[in-house]
């Protein structure tokens, strides 16, 4: 028994002695290094891969002699981590100068150069005339949401609307409101970037307690299934490009599917993930890999407007974003109706004392725009009963002669369905636009300038009801005809013939420029056109 004593106290020494010999762990310091480190390229341009060893994450910046930033060296990722690869694309040279470049890698103040020296061109046209494909001149400013310092920011324990700021004018654009009182919420938050202020924008479609987009200060901006996240909007820039590095987990593309895409508006929730209006170039793409950089080229879009990324099938983490703007040059709006002849005397009101009379006949400089719902339905045009539209209703382009018009199906605002909706074509039966239960609403296009003067609509047989039309000026409130305050003058009810295959006038009063009045249906009704004629406003 002594001797197995004695074995124990031998062994417990032991084991003491050699924990009091570990040296403590150290944490790594970060190291980056590339190979090769120096690049020469031809005038005519050239395409390198640069291997990177790293144990930290890192990002990336291209500059020239003179430290400023340069657009004639491209670099396939904007950051990285760990042991990679990336390419380093170099332009052609059209210039009879040498001349050189730095791409530096960098974690705080951890630093990797590549130094990139091309070639003089020799012979450089004097005159080249327009560039057939010139490289754009953009404003790029990239976004680190790992860096700190970003208060007032939502973080991962506090999803709350509270205490967030309220969109400005023209944010909040689904409801109004303040940002706890909005059922489609949205707010705003600060992104201070050298000096100035580029304000984000949380988007919550679902109305729900908890926004779920949040800022995890290692990782990046959460965004919840199904939110949007939308960017900056500057003045006289559109957004051109957007560079998006993915921080959450890798995963299996064969079994697993994070979509994320820039999308044109917030939609509701119950219109399908497949319907989502993108942005051309903006279409999702499966983001599985993580600090992946996943690259989106954009084209149509407007200056001063904001865009959103959205993630509708599995939460999302943004590292980062890199987003380029490019000069407006006015070519993204449609100009719309010519202007009216200053000149044009105006048409005697018959009664002058309330305008609200409507005009015996249409302004000489009328415009008249038919709209066919016999055809396919245009993207983004609810096509089924299950969408619901409350809250003001949803927006869906109509295009017609190269000038974009929004229409806004609606229901009133207790409906718990949408039942206003663009059927598409059927074997030989043409399509129609369909009020399809009663207190539902057609928002008609506002027009800069112009008023409404006269709706004409072509029904078609929908069930063996006769449906009750109107113009109004607004969505009522609540499952019931509006006042009868809100119709038009000239707008108050007909009931439309159920067997269908008659056209039906209002020519309505009161009205004026660049506002949305509504076709309202009470039992069900459908059109297969629509003709409009608004006046200029005087």
């Amino acid at each position: 028994m002594k001797v197995k004593h004695l074995i124990i106290a031998l062994l417990s020494a032991g084991l003491l002695a050699a924990g009091c010999d570990k040296e403590p762990q150290k944490t790594e310091d970060p190291e980056i290094s590339v190979s090769p480190t120096q690049l020469h390229a031809t005038y005519e341009g050239q395409i390198f891969e640069v291997g990177v060893e790293s144990n930290c994450t890192w990002n990336l910046s291209k500059t020239n002699a003179q430290g400023e930033a340069i657009d004639w060296v491209k670099c396939d990722v904007t950051s990285g981590k760990d042991n990679m690869s990336f390419s380093i694309k170099v332009f052609k040279n059209e210039t009879a100068e040498v001349r050189k470049a730095t791409v530096t890698l960098f974690h705080d103040t951890t630093k990797a150069f590549i130094d990139i020296t091309q070639d003089a061109n020799p012979n450089p046209d004097t005159d080249p005339g327009p560039d057939p494909d010139p490289q754009p001149s953009y404003l790029e400013l990239f976004f680190d949401f790992t860096a700190g310092g970003l208060d007032g920011w939502p973080t991962a324990n506090d999803q709350s609307w509270a205490g967030l700021k309220n969109c400005d004018s023209g944010c909040a654009t689904d409801n109004g409101g303040t940002a706890t009182s909005n059922s489609h919420r949205r707010a705003q938050v600060t992104f201070k970037l050298d000096g100035k202020d580029y304000d984000f924008t949380i988007a919550d479609p679902n109305g729900a307690e908890k926004h779920n987009i949040r800022l995890d200060p290692a990782k990046g901006v959460y965004s919840g299934t199904y939110r949007y996240f939308g960017i900056p909007a500057i003045e006289g820039k559109k957004i051109a490009k957007i560079e998006m590095v993915q921080n959450a987990s890798t995963q299996n593309p064969e079994k697993f599917t994070r979509n994320v895409g820039v999308a044109k508006w917030v939609r509701h929730k119950d219109v399908p993930v497949d319907e989502i209006q993108y942005v051309t170039g903006g279409e999702p793409q499966n983001q599985v890999t993580n600090l992946e950089t996943y690259t989106y080229e954009l084209e149509g879009t407007a200056p001063n407007t904001v865009y959103w990324i959205n993630s509708p099938t599995n939460a999302s983490i943004i590292k980062s974003l890199k987003l380029y703007y490019a000069d407006a040059d006015g070519s993204e709006t449609p100009l719309g109706p010519e202007p009216a002849d200053p000149n044009t005397q105006p048409d005697p009101d018959p009664d002058p004392n309330t305008g609200d009379d409507p005009d015996p006949n249409p302004d000489p400089n009328a415009i008249t725009l038919t709209f066919d719902f016999t055809g396919q339905p245009f993207e983004g045009w609810p096509t089924a009963a299950k969408y619901t539209h409350q809250d003001g209703g949803i927006e869906c382009i109509y295009p017609l002669n190269g000038v974009n018009y929004i229409f806004t199906p609606a229901d009133c605002d207790t409906a718990s369905a949408g039942q206003a909706f663009w059927q598409p074509p059927v074997d030989d039966k043409p399509g129609y636009f369909a009020f399809n239960a009663q207190y539902r609403y057609l928002g008609l296009p506002p027009i800069e300038g112009y008023k409404l003067y006269r709706v004409t609509c072509h029904n078609v047989k929908l069930t063996t009801s006769a449906p009750k039309v109107g113009i109004t000026k607004l969505i009522a409130d609540k499952a019931a005809h509006p006042a009868s305050s809100a119709y038009l003058k000239g707008g108050e009810i007909q009931e439309w013939d159920a067997e269908g295959g008659k056209t039906y006038t209002y020519t309505v009063g009161g009205t004026a420029a660049n506002t949305k009045y509504y076709i309202y249906a009470y039992a069900k009704g459908a059109v297969s056109s629509i003709e409009l004629i608004y006046n200029p406003a005087k």
